[in-house]
């Protein structure tokens, strides 16, 4: 095997372990060729299963009871009766395990401060707050946790002084743990947003749910991109929230009486999405002083909680442009000639498949279906594939652009320009920009002197006309290859890279809010795209025109040649 090859392998076998957790009326609303070479193939599946930790043992010492308390904070169940049974009658009841959660690298060191105190020392990959927010440390220092106070009770030793919280091993999370996405509207009320987040799993996750999406949305989302329905000061008046027949029981203060009906529906639309993933749950049912709330169903004007595109991949071949089908191309009305005409070596497709954007010789350029000719947009020199988001603005930068006042541009499709102001690197070199479907975020993929970086941000737009004006702070994404390739949204909270180290293509898998994980190696990758169907919905285009899709541990040929892969927004 060669070198290089056997290097990434290593890399990524590391990789795999440590940023895994780098860490009125009740209504149903619904839910809308051969294998090549490559490295493993992470299916990211979850195994559901309990974990099932001992209580104490009798005449367990302070450290065996320290230990052993540790242990069980991964058991939620029953609100953490088990580890509960470790500490003393007066703070068992008071504990409280979901203050915060911290996810350390490996087993701590236990120091003996005097008879009755310990002191546990552990090094920190991630943690999680009360609301279920997940930050990556900025380094894996060790930290000391709050001192452990020990007393004797019946003769037995427990824990009668700790810190609140949990502490759990990076490889116990993913299943002590699951991901919910909670969700807030966009500026203008026009679509919703995503936000991910982490709950201990048999822990009441939809009243936890409920609780976190009444307070506000993670930090970069809430610098103006997004606003919640739930008016301020709304609380759960009454918990647990309750699931019958299918509907959450959500019973809140008074704030919501004094809404609209139009109010009311968003928000009985952000709580429904918010538990959509919840098992059992398939509406919401809100509540005053337990009697229900009036609340008209939609008539028209809900948007979809995650928007989908057509199924099929969007592509070039030398001959025709549009959906693959089956071995052939099916064209997309006037819109494929167009395109082709235009000589296009990129184009985004809007969901309504009547609009594209596409980058042809000459500069980015609006291809509408109809009778209306296309209109040439930006003709500055060196431009990257555009994007194209939920407003219809045509989002458009040059490579070169870097920190350059005005690099940005969202022009509407008269041909008015809006500069989106940006805090990039001045030294940066922009490989892609990919704005995301709901048009609240956006996706940078960056190289420069440093390396390459991927960055996502929240669109901030102005509120009456949807004019996006610049974008939010700039997050960071851990990278792993040496030359930034192409970056693409997969689902609404998960985004994938391909850069390129020794001559090998690495593809990673990215959540906003969690974890990252490799994909693979699919060969001499030069573009990606997602679709509908999470990590299964990507394609890859590699060197020679081959389209690849992620099967088992590799890569596998479908059989499809392209110049070039569609984006559907």
């Amino acid at each position: 095997m060669p070198k290089a090859h056997e290097r990434l392998r290593r890399r990524w076998a590391a990789l795999a372990v440590v940023p895994a957790l780098l860490l009125s009326a009740c209504v149903s609303v619904p839910f809308s060729g051969g294998v090549e070479l490559g490295g493993d193939l992470d299916t990211g599946v979850a195994v559901d299963f309990d974990f099932l930790p001992s209580g104490p043992s009798p005449g367990a010492t302070p450290e065996e009871i320290l230990r052993g308390f540790l242990a069980a904070t991964t058991a939620a169940q029953n609100n953490y009766r088990i580890a509960r049974s470790y500490l003393a009658d007066d703070v068992a009841d008071v504990w409280n395990p979901y203050e915060g959660t911290l996810v350390r690298a490996r087993e701590g060191s236990i120091e003996q401060v005097d008879e009755t105190t310990l002191t546990y020392s552990v090094p920190i990959v991630a943690s999680v707050d009360a609301v279920g927010r997940y930050s990556v440390a900025d380094d894996t220092a060790t930290q000391t946790l709050p001192a452990f106070r020990f007393v004797q009770e019946g003769g037995e030793w427990r824990i009668a002084e700790l810190g609140n919280g949990i502490l759990i091993s990076q490889q116990a999370f993913p299943s002590a743990f699951s991901q919910h996405t909670l969700f807030y509207w966009d500026s203008a009320f026009r679509n919703l947003v995503p936000d991910l987040r982490w709950f201990p799993s048999r822990s009441e996750v939809a009243t936890r749910i409920v609780r976190a999406v009444l307070e506000q949305p993670t930090s970069w989302l809430a610098q103006g991109a997004t606003v919640s329905a739930i008016p301020e000061g709304t609380t759960l008046a009454l918990a647990p929230v309750s699931v019958a027949a299918g509907i959450a029981q959500i019973d809140l203060t008074s704030e919501v009486l004094s809404l609209t009906d139009l109010e009311r529906q968003r928000v009985r639309l952000q709580l429904a999405a918010s538990l959509r993933a919840v098992s059992g749950v398939v509406g919401v049912q809100i509540t005053v002083d337990q009697n229900a709330v009036s609340i008209p169903d939609w008539t028209s004007g809900s948007p979809d909680v995650v928007p989908q595109v057509d199924p099929r991949l969007l592509l070039r071949t030398e001959e025709a442009f549009g959906y693959a089908t089956g071995g052939d191309v099916e064209p997309l009305g006037e819109l494929s000639p167009r395109v082709i005409e235009l000589g296009a070596s990129a184009v985004a497709l809007a969901r309504s498949s009547t609009l594209a954007a596409a980058l042809a010789p000459d500069g980015v350029w609006a291809v509408p279906t109809g009778d209306a000719p296309p209109v040439l947009l930006d003709d500055r020199a060196g431009l990257i594939a555009p994007s194209i988001d939920s407003y219809q603005f045509v989002w458009s930068v040059p490579a070169t652009g870097g920190g350059a006042a005005g690099a940005i541009r969202a022009t509407e499709l008269d041909g008015t320009v809006h500069v989106v102001e940006a805090a990039l690197p001045s030294d940066s070199r922009v490989v892609s920009l990919k704005v995301s479907r709901e048009g609240a975020r956006v996706l940078l993929m960056l190289d420069g002197s440093g390396g390459p970086r991927l960055v996502y941000a929240a669109v901030i737009r102005d509120e009456a006309s949807g004019v996006p004006l610049r974008l939010g702070e700039l997050r960071d994404l851990p990278l792993n290859g040496d030359t930034a390739v192409d970056a693409a949204w997969v689902d609404e909270v998960r985004v994938a890279s391909i850069t390129r180290t020794d001559e090998q293509s690495l593809v990673e898998l990215h959540e906003l809010g969690g974890r990252s994980r490799p994909l693979g190696l699919p060969p001499q990758a030069t573009q990606i795209v997602g679709g509908n169907a999470g990590v299964d919905g990507i394609r890859v285009l590699g060197g020679d025109g081959v389209v690849f899709e992620p099967r088992g541990s590799g890569w596998q040929n479908t059989g499809l040649r392209a110049s070039f892969l569609g984006t559907q927004q």
